[in-house]
């Protein structure tokens, strides 16, 4: 969530509403955040010129872990991680779709972290680390990924 434009940004590329999508394909944006504030902040930035975003489902906001992410509304073909994770979170990782992408920046708060890519290019029962192509794209710095 944030303070919301990146949700807005996503939702444009795939708007399920009149409007229609700038990608060739129509789809649902979903933002978690961990502080309540900020999904808050997030939705009243999002209302202010965007609202037909909520009203045709395109978006959705709520509170909650971040490592988590939304097991039941997945599988996803994208998943964009705003903040920096200590390490890969499994559970986000096994709730993308088979060609499925990740981009999340990942390294300790303070210290070196970089930005990768995660590819799920095959679909195990269980976690598998070889169901994953992993690319490091780019030194960065990200505030933490908030973990309760």
């Amino acid at each position: 969530c944030g303070s919301g434009y990146l949700t807005a940004c996503f939702g444009r590329l795939v708007d399920r509403g009149p409007n229609g999508p700038i990608l060739p394909v129509k789809g649902r944006v979903y933002g978690i955040d961990a502080w309540s504030e900020l999904v808050d902040f997030s939705r009243a930035n999002i209302m202010k010129e965007d609202s037909d975003l909520f009203d045709s489902g395109t978006v959705s906001l709520q509170y909650g872990d971040g490592w988590d992410g939304l097991p039941d509304a997945g599988p996803f073909n994208a998943i964009h991680v705003g903040a920096a994770a200590a390490t890969f979170p499994k559970p986000l990782m096994q709730q993308l779709a088979v060609g499925g992408v990740m981009v999340i920046p990942v390294g300790p708060d303070g210290g070196y972290q970089s930005l990768y890519k995660v590819q799920k290019i095959k679909d195990s029962p269980k976690f598998d680390e070889d169901d994953y192509v992993i690319k490091n794209l780019l030194g960065v710095r990200y505030v933490p990924l908030f973990h309760p």
